[in-house]
């Protein structure tokens, strides 16, 4: 699904990665190949991220499983790390949208982003309707100044 606020693209399924620690779900994230996107282009969404999709799904669970599959309701692993303790890092419950602070080794499920087509979500004006509309208003202003 596509995020129209920050265009990135979620992974539709939020139970493919199963159950893994925070090191082994970043090298899950980066590793995908999905829809086309190669590894690389995958990545853990930041804390913030979540955040604007919560919005998105109506802030609530159900608005969460009725875009996705596999939603669980439990913590998901963001990409964030928590600055005073590089050791913990900052998790998004899907339940309720509670930011958390947890422990790297502890076992939670992942979902997957990557950078959106912005192109086709923002179209461009066509260059010759400009000219044209352009030749069209200059038409009209020189026969109202010739009368």
């Amino acid at each position: 699904m596509l995020d129209t606020d920050t265009y990135l693209l979620w992974l539709y399924d939020w139970n493919l990665s199963g159950l893994k620690n925070w090191g082994d779900a970043k090298l899950w994230a980066a590793g995908l190949t999905v829809g086309g996107a190669t590894a690389g282009d995958w990545r853990l969404p930041e804390i913030g991220e979540y955040a604007d999709l919560w919005s998105d799904a109506g802030s609530s669970l159900l608005g969460l499983q009725s875009s996705f599959t596999g939603v669980q309701s439990i913590d998901y692993w963001s990409g964030t790390e928590y600055a005073p303790t590089p050791a913990l890092t900052w998790t998004f419950s899907t339940l309720d949208s509670f930011q958390g602070i947890v422990d790297k080794n502890r076992a939670l499920y992942a979902v997957a982003v990557r950078p959106g087509d912005v192109t086709a979500s923002v179209p461009e004006p066509q260059t010759l309707a400009l000219v044209l509309l352009a030749l069209g208003a200059t038409a009209v202003a020189r026969r109202r100044r010739s009368r």
